[in-house]
């Protein structure tokens, strides 16, 4: 059995990938359906939106407020006679948060936090109105477990326009092909979401919001080719079973697909083959090392944003590049194998 068969008998094949998704979808339209006209509009966001089952994945479902209606601008906030707008203020410290100031007056006193008599919407009071005794906060969700399946429902607002602090994205020169011109104009036309969850090192933190972009993420993971999303999967499983094993919670899985992202676009397009697999995941991991190495991860759409500032030091860097170099040492065919098998992964000083 070559490798891309024993990976896709792992991680799903092309067709069944495809299944996957459409059935993902599916539910989505089957939620929002008889939801209509509770003013909230249900999106299958996360792994298994993209059509990822292996490792096992939680369950994400972001529920956008169709009620209230993010503008960038105070004159589009003030020609616009709407109940529920927002202004969008980008955050003065941290790039890929906001804040969201209620023009209005309409939304409820709980969740209002007035900063120098300005009304603005509390992301953390945010959370507690939608909180519920069966619900824990966990970063900007309300997590719940459903019999054997975990579920992390977001609340979250819809932004029609593309942000400004994004614009880089729609504009920078893609040499390569990915993501296509259509498949951008799209993304940017659908616009984004906004997250109740603030900069822990922010002054405003209890009523920042972070910039969502997890509906672009689905689009641009559905695009991708079967072994771009095999080792995209291989890469998950690194971080699942090895890297989380000593230090869990520092590097996620978010920052893989970053690093996946980032790799496709600039390399071509036909380095994507079966018989490139194992080179192409070494690619991606080299590009994880540099950004462990460098302590810089910046976020696809927004690069100002540094995804791991927080998340890696001085201390624990050296100790997970050393996990990095081992696994680039003993390829996809010793990772599979040791992460089936239980078994742990030993340190290695070599250079990558």
């Amino acid at each position: 059995m070559d490798l891309s068969t024993r990976l896709s008998y792992l991680f799903g094949t092309e067709q069944y990938v495809e299944l996957r998704r459409q059935l993902v979808l599916l539910r989505e339209t089957m939620l929002n359906y008889v939801s209509r006209g509770n003013n909230r509009y249900v999106i299958c966001s996360g792994s298994l939106g993209e059509g990822v089952a292996y490792p096992v994945s939680d369950d994400d479902v972001m529920i956008s407020l169709t009620n209230c209606r993010i503008v960038m601008t105070y004159r589009e906030a003030t020609q616009a006679n709407r109940n529920g707008d927002v202004l969008m203020l980008p955050s003065e410290f941290s790039p890929g948060y906001c804040r969201l100031l209620d023009m209005r007056g309409s939304h409820p006193e709980d969740v209002i936090h007035m900063v120098q008599g300005r009304p603005f919407v509390s992301s953390s009071l945010f959370k507690q109105h939608f909180a519920n005794e069966e619900q824990y906060i966990h970063g900007p969700c309300q997590s719940e477990t459903i019999g054997f399946q975990k579920f992390d429902f977001a609340y979250c607002f819809s932004c029609y326009t593309w942000p400004d602090i994004a614009n880089d994205w729609v504009i920078r020169e893609r040499s390569n092909g990915w993501p296509s011109c259509e498949m951008i104009q799209n993304i940017a036309g659908n616009g984004c979401h906004v997250v109740p969850i603030g900069d822990p090192d922010s002054p405003y933190t209890d009523h920042e919001w972070r910039i969502s972009f997890s509906v672009a993420e689905r689009t641009l993971m559905h695009s991708l080719n079967h072994v771009q999303f095999l080792v995209y999967n291989l890469l998950r499983l690194t971080l699942k079973r090895v890297i989380a094993k000593a230090f869990p919670e520092v590097i996620c899985s978010y920052f893989m697909k970053t690093t996946l992202f980032y790799t496709a676009e600039n390399t071509p397009k036909q380095l994507w083959q079966v018989h490139n697999l194992e080179s192409c995941f070494e690619i991606c991991l080299s590009a994880l090392y540099d950004y462990v190495d460098h302590i810089y991860c910046p976020n696809y759409f927004i690069p100002e944003y540094n995804m791991i500032k927080r998340k890696i030091n001085h201390s624990n860097r050296h100790q997970i590049l050393d996990i990095i170099r081992t696994v680039y040492r003993i390829g996809v065919v010793g990772i599979i194998r040791i992460c089936l098998s239980g078994c742990q992964i030993v340190s290695s000083n070599d250079g990558i």
